[in-house]
């Protein structure tokens, strides 16, 4: 399954992708993962109880900055913040080729789960990243075509060819949500954050399967139909709502199917 994940901040979305089949390969970007190992359900147990079985791999900086203040984009200068980004993607490269080979990465493996955490700080990365290639200050119109050929020519792709040689059983990729108003209607849209605004329009269309992820009461549910403004759904037939937020739960509906 190659699942888009969507929800506002601290909605549960980590927890709940950290349930799927191990052993499972996280790839940390946003410095979330010790939810995985505290959080409980009401009765005082772990949700994750097997997070041990989880490889995580840290792809946030640990440099300390100057505030860079130039805004002159005109002149072939990288801000210094960025510098760590051309590092990280080449991780993110050696990390896809192993798991095409094998489904295995430094040694571990092979993995039923890869999940990406979150979509949101990996762009950004991105972003900083064709900064530091192009020695630029700021973003040029022309580089947000770079950035739509690295998400619907190579990264999508390369997660479906990962899945269809069954390298991976399970993707989760977990994104956030961003508002934007309708020029035309006036209302707000939510729709997952992508690397820009025209992108995040036609982000969704490229899965099977987006679900976006609420907390209700004291649990996570993931919503399949459309949620008001945001179009969640599956061609997979699932019922409308999976709750609790939970693989087990999940593996359950898929048996009773089958």
């Amino acid at each position: 399954m190659l699942i888009l994940l969507c929800g506002n901040y601290k909605s549960g979305k980590t927890v709940s992708a950290a349930t799927f089949p191990k052993p499972m390969l996280f790839l940390d970007y946003d410095e979330g993962f010790l939810s995985v190992q505290t959080t409980k359900t009401k009765t005082g147990n772990l949700i994750v109880p097997d997070w041990k079985d989880i490889e995580v791999v840290p792809f946030y900086k640990k440099d300390v900055y100057d505030l860079f203040l130039l805004t002159d984009t005109g002149k072939k200068t990288s801000p210094p913040h960025v510098k760590e980004a051309g590092n990280l993607v080449a991780l993110h490269n050696s990390i896809f080729r192993s798991l095409q080979k094998d489904g295995c990465y430094n040694n571990k493996g092979p993995f039923k789960t890869l999940v990406i955490d979150s979509l949101t700080e990996m762009f950004r990365i991105w972003k900083e990243g064709v900064l530091l290639m192009n020695n630029q200050g700021s973003l040029a119109p022309g580089d947000y075509g770079t950035l739509e050929e690295l998400l619907f020519g190579q990264f999508i792709p390369s997660l479906k060819t990962l899945i269809a040689t069954n390298k991976i059983e399970h993707v989760i990729l977990i994104d956030h949500i961003m508002y934007e108003k309708d020029e035309f209607t006036g209302m707000l849209q939510e729709l997952p954050v992508a690397p820009s605004r025209n992108m995040a329009r036609v982000f969704g269309r490229a899965f099977n399967d987006v679900w976006l992820q609420k907390q209700e009461g004291p649990d996570y549910v993931w919503r399949i139909v459309p949620a008001g403004l945001f179009q969640s759904g599956s061609r997979s037939g699932l019922p409308d709502f999976i709750k609790p937020a939970t693989f087990q739960t999940l593996e359950q509906i898929l048996k009773q199917r089958s």
